[in-house]
Parts: C-alpha cells; sequence; structure tokens
C-alpha cells in the first residue's frame, strides 16, 4: 500500500477484531485531522482502483469535506490521473467542478426535480474553466438571476446601487452578483445560456460602445442575456461614470490630505479603495449611473 501500513493497538483495552488500524508514518488516520483522514480514503479507494481494477464503479461523496486549498488541488489532480473505472463524485466545490470537466457534470438543483447537463457546452469553454483562476461556477449554477459586473469597485458597489434603486436586498429578490473580469464575460454568458439563467452584463464602454458592447457580444446576448454600458465613449468606464454622476461628493473625498492627484485620477488609479470610501461614507447618497439602472430595472422583469 506504499506508505500506508497496517498496525495492531496493543493494551488491555484493545483486541484484535476492533482495533487494526491504518497507519501514516506511524501515526493512525483516526487521530489525524478529518482533512488528511479524508483525503487518506480517497487515495487509498483510487490507489485501488487504477492498480487492481476489481471495481467497476467508484463513488465519493463530497471529497473536499475538510481540505485545505492546496490538498484540493493535489486531490483533483489525482482524481483527474484516474481513468480506468467510471469515477462519480458528488460535491458542491466549484474547483472539483470545473477542473474535472463541466461537460461532465450532472447538476441538480433543489428548485427543480429535473438534472441538468453541460454536455454541450464549447470545448474551449469547459477548457477555460479547467485553467482560469479559482472562480465561483456553482454560485452561477444555483442563481436564477445574475448580474456579471466587470471588477473590484462595480462588485462593491452593485449591493447598495440595488437597495438604492428598488429598497430592497439582492438576497431578497433572488439576484447573485459576480466579478468575472471583462475578458471572461463570453465564458459566462455560454454557461448561463445553456442554464437558461437570466444574466444581466454590466461592463464598460472602454471608448467604443458599437464594438465592445454590442458587436462584441452579438452570438451570445439573447432574451434573457443583455449588456448594459452607457454609450458615450467619453463615460468610457465605471470610475468615470460614479465620478460626473456624483462629483460633489467625489470631489470631498478625493482631494486633499495625502492625495496629491485630481479626484478622477484618483478613483482610476485606486479603483477598488475609492469605490470602498464612497461605500462606506456615501452609499445612500450615491446617484447611480443610468447604464447599472436600466440593469437592475431588466433583470427584475
Amino acid at each position: 500500500m506504499g506508505k500506508y501500513e497496517f498496525t495492531v493497538r496493543t493494551g488491555s483495552k484493545f483486541n484484535l477484531e476492533t482495533d487494526i488500524t491504518l497507519t501514516q508514518d506511524n501515526i493512525p488516520i483516526d487521530e489525524r485531522g478529518q482533512g488528511r483522514q479524508c483525503f487518506i480514503k480517497t487515495e487509498f479507494a483510487l490507489a485501488r482502483n487504477s492498480e487492481k481494477r476489481t471495481i467497476d464503479v467508484l463513488l465519493l461523496e463530497e471529497p473536499e469535506n475538510h481540505l485545505s486549498h492546496s490538498n484540493m488541488k493535489l486531490l483533483v489532480s489525482k482524481i483527474s490521473n484516474t481513468h480506468q473505472n467510471q469515477i462519480i463524485i458528488a460535491t458542491h466545490n466549484s474547483l472539483i467542478s470545473t477542473r474535472l470537466d463541466l461537460r461532465k457534470s450532472i447538476l441538480i438543483n433543489s428548485s427543480s426535480k429535473k438534472p441538468v447537463t453541460l454536455k454541450n457546452l464549447s470545448n474551449s469553454t469547459a477548457k477555460f474553466f479547467m485553467k482560469a483562476p479559482d472562480n465561483n461556477i456553482l454560485e452561477l449554477v444555483l442563481s436564477r438571476k445574475v448580474i456579471l459586473v466587470e471588477g473590484d469597485a462595480e462588485y462593491m458597489l452593485i449591493d447598495a446601487m440595488y437597495s438604492k434603486e428598488t429598497g430592497r436586498s439582492l438576497e431578497a429578490d433572488n439576484v447573485h452578483v459576480i466579478s468575472v473580469g471583462g475578458t471572461s464575460f463570453k465564458r459566462y454568458m455560454e454557461l448561463a445560456k445553456e442554464l437558461a439563467i437570466k444574466t444581466a452584463v454590466v461592463r464598460d464602454n472602454d471608448k467604443d460602445y458599437q464594438m465592445n458592447c454590442v458587436e462584441n457580444y452579438i452570438e451570445h446576448v439573447s432574451d434573457r442575456i443583455k449588456v448594459f454600458s452607457d454609450e458615450n465613449p467619453e463615460r468610457y468606464t465605471f470610475e468615470v461614470c460614479l465620478y460626473q454622476d456624483n462629483k460633489a461628493i467625489c470631489d470631498k473625498i478625493f482631494s486633499g490630505g495625502k492625495i496629491r492627484k485630481m479626484p478622477l485620477g484618483f478613483m482610476l488609479s485606486h479603483k477598488a479603495e475609492s469605490a470602498f470610501q464612497l461605500l462606506d461614507n456615501y452609499s445612500e447618497l450615491l446617484i447611480v449611473p443610468d447604464y447599472i439602472k436600466r440593469a437592475i430595472t431588466w433583470i427584475n422583469e
């Protein structure tokens, strides 16, 4: 069994039938942490599966339990390299779901009696999520309505903006917000289309609304997936829109003291920090940019 071996506990309290135990480096696995126990048991099952080929189907229930992030990645690597027999894994973990190929997943949601598969997902998108930085795919999969935003600043302020516009919380309306980065929108939109999830994409126009926000997504939008952005090329990014609509507040909070740049310049070079300052001090007074208002209205229609 490689680095593992059996040993027998000794002493007046022990007997042969109940006290044979598995050890690693002379330490019984039941005296190790829960995460290590899960890892050892899973590793042992995979080893039996690959070497002896005596198992037709291997069932793993939530192998992510109690594992650190690094051990989780190691476990995924071991699972992905075991191909001889059928392996069925029950999991709530995005990393396991994406790294082992979303096209092989069967999605079960408590709000539906019908399981959903992603076998029609494109090869490039499936591979993208295998290699992409850690993501929250299962948050998207389990959501009814989603707002995709481009960066940390939008993510930090969208909750307050949503409450200001609707008088309700995102959670109350079953709307989930995910920050995906501008280059990843199409991948998430493809996934949302497969799952019929209503999705509003909120992004910058980057000085060319027609090219970046219309033509760029022409094959990905639908009745349930739409892109929202300011159409004015001078309002090319979230911070510019936020500043122009809330100039008095921004001039007040982002000038003087140790700040040497102009207020807008500071906001553009310190996007997350400026969003946090606005959220922390003026969230109830902020004027919401029009394209974000439209996204909030549409997601609730």
